[in-house]
């Protein structure tokens, strides 16, 4: 009986020693998506925190860059730390795009965890995503 009241006096006093509930003003989403910081300049658009981008999605650039490219049809390049496609491509539309590569190329389809790895295999050429999170391997439309 003695030990039971000790372990509630302790567990009384470390309850009262709890932060009270605050409201979170923060985002409550562990991962947010960067925007891309886009210059139009003449007829080129630069993004200027491209490499960063690919970076913070665990992407190759090169893979990235495919896939935007593909979806506006225009040609671009990757130079040091910026992606330079020619054209006038308007910083919204560019977004977009960084959002459905993050939905198909980045994010889990099992358990939306944004710790995964985009993996090809050779042997049957296809590509999948593997969540480090859960171990899910979800197979994804080649870029």
């Amino acid at each position: 009986m003695g030990e039971e009241i000790d372990y509630m006096a302790l567990l009384e006093r470390a309850y009262k020693q709890l932060p009270e509930n605050r409201p979170v003003e923060a985002s409550t989403e562990r991962f947010v998506l960067p925007k891309f910081e886009v210059i139009v300049s003449g007829r080129r658009t630069f993004i200027t925190n491209f490499k960063q981008v690919a970076d913070l999605l665990r992407r190759d650039p090169r893979i990235l860059l495919r896939y935007i490219l593909k979806e506006i049809g225009a040609p671009g390049v990757i130079e040091g730390q910026a992606a330079v496609i020619q054209g006038e491509i308007s910083p919204r539309t560019l977004n977009i795009l960084l959002e459905r590569f993050y939905e198909m190329y980045v994010k889990c389809p099992v358990c939306g965890s944004p710790d995964t790895v985009l993996e090809k295999d050779k042997k049957r050429k296809y590509m999948y995503i593997k969540c480090l999170a859960c171990g899910a391997m979800s197979p994804v439309k080649p870029i």
